[in-house]
């Protein structure tokens, strides 16, 4: 006897019919039957008489349905549960990476890898207007409504200028100095909390800088050549947490103006309550404890 000979019995016992059990077990009537056939030699008795109509119960058959429906509801619940454990094992996590921050992902990564080691994890760019959905995000506001999101930690803004620039060895700079040097600007889709955070900072300081559009992406090795050969300059960010543009050829000057800074969020989809975004959260949290006092921060987009 085995599970299957019980659930036979009482799937035929509640259907009253051996045809329609097997459609329901996702079997033929052969194999039906002698699982039947088999249960009752095992046990020494009737369950079934066959009809024209169908079948009918024993009384033998009736004392014995009610066990055997309790053990196969058990077995089951113990399949649905089992099936459940594994869904949830292999789920996995995916984070959405904004421009320069994987040095900050990864510690969160570290800090969660120690806490939850069962869950892994994946990672895409995450970047421009058109994003691939992600459980959690590592950006930089602000964002659409669709996300619940807080503060990790500030970048500063800075000048990437060549180093054979004047201005190179400063320990910063501002706006009024870089006047004079093209200002170099990529499509807004690569990066567009940088790109209008460097509009909204130069439309603020009543300068008007000479711009030259459709640039590479501050973060690319086609915008370091440009850069390191004197063609002009970016604003980027820098953080202890942020992959620098800092390489040969060329040098980052921290820029000292008022609202120089970008707010790094972390951010999963509203309404969204599931436990691993919840862990994941949660390991950020304790690797950025620093703005734990804020209270929690919905940024919009205009």
């Amino acid at each position: 006897m085995d599970f299957r000979h019980l659930r036979a019995f009482v799937t035929v016992a509640e259907e009253r019919n051996f045809t329609r059990a097997a459609e329901r077990l996702h079997i033929s009537q052969p194999p039906l039957t002698r699982q039947i056939r088999q249960l009752e030699e095992e046990l020494g008795v009737t369950l079934f008489i066959r009809r024209r109509t169908g079948v009918e119960i024993t009384m033998d058959g009736r004392a014995l349905l009610d066990s055997a429906r309790t053990i196969v509801d058990a077995v089951g619940d113990f399949e649905i549960r089992t099936h459940t454990l594994k869904k949830r094992a292999s789920h996995v996590l995916t984070v959405g990476i904004g421009w320069g921050l994987w040095k900050a992902v990864n510690l969160i990564r570290e800090r969660h890898e120690a806490r939850c080691p069962e869950v892994p994890i994946g990672a895409g760019d995450f970047c421009g207007e058109r994003r691939r959905r992600f459980d959690v995000v590592l950006t930089r506001g602000p964002l659409d409504p669709q996300y619940d999101s807080e503060v990790l930690f500030d970048e500063r803004f800075c000048a990437v200028i060549s180093s054979r620039h004047p201005l190179a060895t400063r320990a910063s700079v501002k706006l009024s100095d870089l006047v004079s040097e093209p200002l170099l600007l990529w499509d807004r889709d690569a990066g567009p909390a940088v790109y209008d955070k460097t509009l909204a900072l130069w439309q603020g300081s009543g300068f008007k800088p000479t711009i030259i559009e459709g640039q590479p992406a501050p973060y690319t090795q086609a915008a370091m050549m440009l850069v390191a050969s004197g063609q002009g300059i970016y604003l980027g960010i820098t953080s202890p947490f942020t992959q620098s543009h800092r390489t040969s050829g060329v040098s980052v000057v921290p820029l000292d103006e008022p609202r120089a800074r970008s707010a790094v969020l972390i951010a999963w989809w509203r309404g969204d309550n599931s436990k691993h975004v919840k862990e994941f959260i949660r390991s950020a949290r304790e690797v950025f404890p620093a703005k734990r006092s804020q209270s929690r921060t919905r940024l919009r987009s205009a």
